[in-house]
């Protein structure tokens, strides 16, 4: 049996078994270059999306400031409200005093003060105690003149007291007045504050939306990268294959070169044997290799 084998064919084979080992290892460089870039792609998008967390927990804090603000001057308003409500009821009650104060303004008929008003009354007392000789007539007039001046006087009382009242009310108007400027004031500076943070945090969530708009690019790339590197390791197991199937090739044929050398080698010494035997036959002398091949071959 002969066992013929193409010594090109095996270099041919060996060739292109080197020509896909090196072509797998410039794919696993290439490889490597590509987990290289995937990494570094994915450390910028989570280098990103850590400063949107922090982005968004800062504008939560800024909109936890505002929101704290507002109910304080949700409750300053509240307080403003019921300091309107109690100055309208001063007003009311000082539109009262004033308007009966000008009530018994209108009632006087003397254009004297009150203490020259007293004055009088007491000079015109004195002069019905101690005057002996006073005639009806004048009696008659001092106490008239008493009597309008005692309801002057008593016009003035009642002027005087509503107006005291009435100077109370505005005293109490200015307190409340002064104290709801106050609240105004305050609900004004804080409404600024709140504006500011108001503002800080819609900024600080914009530029939260837009380094997540660059970290979503990232990611963007690593999925990309990744299925370059999945394309990338199918082409390596298409490779290794490949060399696996040209390899066991290579290696069938040179044992079938092995196998062909051992078999062409075994024949002529067969034959060699053949030939002792056929002297044996005749009875001619065997050489000790001769005798040997005849013994190996299990001819005699």
């Amino acid at each position: 049996m002969q066992v013929k084998v193409d010594p090109e064919e095996i270099r041919r084979i060996k060739r292109e078994l080197e020509a896909l080992q090196e072509e797998k290892r410039n794919i696993e460089l290439k490889l490597e270059e590509l987990q290289q870039e995937l990494n570094m792609w994915i450390q910028k998008r989570d280098e990103k999306n850590a400063e949107v967390k922090r982005l968004r927990e800062k504008a939560r804090e800024f909109k936890a400031k505002r929101d704290e603000i507002n109910a304080k001057i949700k409750e300053l308003k509240k307080n403003r409200e019921e300091i309107n409500a109690k100055l309208d009821l001063l007003y009311q009650e000082a539109l009262e005093y004033r308007t009966k104060r000008d009530e018994f303004r209108q009632l006087r008929r003397l254009k004297m003060p009150k203490d020259k008003i007293e004055e009088r009354i007491e000079k015109l007392e004195w002069e019905l105690q101690t005057n002996p000789n006073i005639t009806p007539e004048r009696e008659r007039q001092i106490v008239d003149q008493i009597q309008v001046l005692a309801t002057e006087l008593e016009i003035l009382q009642q002027i005087e007291r509503f107006n005291n009242k009435l100077q109370e009310v505005r005293k109490k108007i200015d307190q409340l007045k002064k104290a709801r400027r106050a609240i105004t004031l305050e609900i004004q500076q804080l409404a600024n504050q709140s504006q500011q943070y108001h503002e800080q945090m819609i900024k600080t969530y914009q530029k939260a939306d837009e380094v997540k708009k660059e970290a979503d690019e990232y990611h963007q790339k690593v999925l990309e990268l990744r299925e370059k590197i999945r394309e990338v390791r199918r082409q390596l197991r298409e490779l290794d294959r490949k060399i696996l199937e040209y390899d066991q090739k290579h290696k069938e044929l040179i044992a079938y070169k092995l196998v062909a050398r051992m078999m062409a080698k075994r024949d002529a010494n067969f034959e060699k044997a053949v030939q002792a035997l056929e002297k044996f036959k005749r009875g001619e002398k065997l050489t000790l290799d001769e005798i040997l091949l005849l013994q190996r071959y299990n001819l005699v």
